[in-house]
C-alpha cells in the first residue's frame, strides 16, 4: 500500500512584520521595490501582482505574474496574499478569481484590509484552517464561483492581469 502525502500546502506565516520586511523587491526588475508584492501561499514564492514588469505571455496572451504562476504551481488555481493590502486573492484559469477575507486579525479580532489602521496583526488559525481545507478539498473555484454569484462587480475585474 503507497501513501499519497501532500506535496502543496497552503502556508501562512505568523510573524506579520517578517511578511512585510522580506517582500518589498520585484524579483525581475533589479531589486526595484515592488507596488504590489504577493505571496504564492501554495510554494512561499513571491510575486508582483498588477505590475508590468512581471507580466509573461500565456498561451498567445498577456497575464500577469499570478495567473502566470497559477498554471505552473496549481494545475491553474492559485491562493496568494496580497501583503500590503492584507487580502488573500484567490485565482482560477486567466478569467475568475476573488479576494478573500485575510487570516489576519488584530487583538479586537478585526481585519485590516489595506493596513491603514496599524495595529499588529496575528494569524487566527480558525480562518488559516478554513482556507486550507478549501485548497485540500479542491474548493477553490467553487468558492469563486459563489463569490461572483453574490458580487456582480467581480465579474468585471480583469484577472488575468493580476
Amino acid at each position: 500500500m503507497h501513501y499519497i502525502r501532500y506535496k502543496h500546502s497552503v502556508r501562512f506565516y505568523n510573524l506579520w512584520l517578517s511578511l512585510t520586511c522580506l517582500c518589498c523587491r520585484c524579483p525581475k526588475s533589479g531589486g526595484d521595490k515592488s507596488r504590489a508584492p504577493t505571496l504564492c501561499l501554495v510554494c512561499g514564492t513571491m510575486l508582483c501582482s498588477q505590475s508590468y514588469c512581471c507580466q509573461t505571455e500565456l498561451e498567445g496572451e498577456d497575464v500577469g505574474a499570478c495567473t502566470a504562476h497559477t498554471f505552473t504551481c496549481g494545475a491553474g488555481v492559485g491562493i496568494f496574499l496580497r501583503v500590503r493590502e492584507s487580502q488573500v486573492l484567490f485565482l482560477a484559469g486567466k478569467t475568475k478569481g476573488c479576494f478573500y477575507a485575510p487570516p489576519y486579525l488584530d487583538d479586537y479580532g478585526e481585519t485590516d484590509q489595506g493596513l491603514r489602521r496599524g495595529n499588529p496583526l496575528h494569524l487566527c488559525h480558525e480562518r488559516y484552517r478554513k482556507i486550507q481545507k478549501l485548497w485540500r478539498q479542491h474548493s477553490i473555484t467553487e468558492e469563486i464561483g459563489h463569490a461572483q454569484e453574490a458580487n456582480q462587480s467581480l465579474v468585471g475585474i480583469d484577472w488575468q492581469h493580476l
